[in-house]
C-alpha cells in the first residue's frame, strides 16, 4: 500500500515539479512536436481519408462523418502514445544519462517517490496536450468539419489524465528492463504500436478475432469509451472495462517498477 499512496507525499509533488521547472526552460523545443502530431493526423485521417468516405462511416448501427469518428480516437492515441514515450525514452534518459534520479535520491527523495514523479508528470504532460487538441476540435467543430458532443469534454480530462498515469507505468517497466536505449525498439515496436493502433482509433473493429483481443487493451476501451461520451452513445461499458483495467495495471505495475527500478539503479 505504501507504493501506491506515495504519490500522495510531498516529495513526489517535489519531483514533478522539478520536471515541470526544466520543461518550461525548453518548452518551445517540447511542446510542439507531441501537441502536432495528434492534430497532423486528425487532418490527415480526417480531412484525407475522410474524403474518400463521403458517406460517413458505420458505428455501433449508425451513420456518422468520418473525421467524427476519428476524433476522439485521436484523443486516446495522443492520451497512450504522450504517456508511454514520456515513460520510456524521457524516464530513461533522466535515470541513465542526465543522472537526474541519482541526485535526487541524495536528499529526502526516495525511490517510490522518483516512480510517482515519473508517472505523475507523464499523466500532467499528456492531459495538458490533450486538452489542448480538445480546443482543436473545438475549433474544427465551430467551422463544421466535426459533429461532437463539446458538453461532455471537461470530462475526458480526468479520464486522460488516471489513463495516461496507467500507461505511464506500463512504460517505466520497459524503462527498467531494457539495457540500452536502442533496445526501447522492441517494446515500441512488439507491445506499444500494437496496442496503439488495434484500438478502433481509425476504424472500427469488426473482425470478431480482433474484436475479442481488444477487449484487454485499455487503449481499445479509452477510444471507443471517450467516442461514447463525445457522440452520446452511452459509453457506460467502456469507461468501466476502462477503469478496470486501469486500476489493475496501477495496482500492478506501480509496485513491480519499484521493484524492478530498485534492482537496477540502488542494485538491492
Amino acid at each position: 500500500m505504501r507504493a501506491l499512496t506515495s504519490a500522495l507525499e510531498w516529495q513526489s509533488r517535489a519531483v514533478v515539479g522539478r520536471h515541470l521547472r526544466v520543461y518550461l526552460k525548453n518548452w518551445h523545443t517540447s511542446f510542439l512536436p507531441p501537441v502536432l502530431e495528434p492534430i497532423t493526423l486528425l487532418l490527415a485521417f480526417g480531412l484525407g481519408l475522410g474524403a474518400y468516405m463521403a458517406s460517413g462511416i458505420e458505428w455501433k448501427g449508425r451513420a456518422i462523418g468520418y473525421m467524427s469518428f476519428v476524433a476522439p480516437g485521436m484523443l486516446a492515441y495522443a492520451t497512450f502514445m504522450t504517456s508511454i514515450f514520456q515513460s520510456l525514452f524521457g524516464a530513461f534518459i533522466r535515470m541513465r544519462y542526465q543522472r537526474t534520479w541519482e541526485g535526487q535520491l541524495t536528499t529526502q527523495i526516495e525511490l517510490r517517490h522518483v516512480v510517482w514523479g515519473e508517472i505523475l508528470w507523464a499523466g500532467l504532460l499528456t492531459t495538458s496536450y490533450v486538452a489542448i487538441v480538445g480546443l482543436v476540435l473545438s475549433g474544427c467543430q465551430a467551422i463544421g468539419l466535426l459533429q461532437l458532443e463539446l458538453e461532455y469534454l471537461p470530462f475526458v480530462i480526468p479520464i486522460v489524465f488516471v489513463s495516461a498515469c496507467a500507461f505511464a507505468a506500463l512504460g517505466l517497466c520497459f524503462t527498467a528492463l531494457v539495457p540500452t536505449i536502442d533496445h526501447m525498439n522492441l517494446p515500441i515496436f512488439l507491445v506499444v504500436l500494437p496496442l496503439g493502433f488495434v484500438s478502433a482509433t481509425y476504424f472500427p473493429l469488426g473482425h470478431p478475432v480482433l474484436a475479442a483481443i481488444s477487449t484487454a487493451n485499455p487503449v481499445y476501451h479509452l477510444a471507443e469509451g471517450l467516442r461514447g461520451l463525445l457522440l452520446g452513445d452511452g459509453p457506460g461499458y467502456h469507461l468501466a472495462g476502462l477503469a478496470g483495467l486501469l486500476a489493475v495495471m496501477l495496482g500492478v505495475l506501480v509496485p513491480l517498477d519499484m521493484r524492478l527500478l530498485r534492482k537496477r539503479v540502488l542494485g538491492d
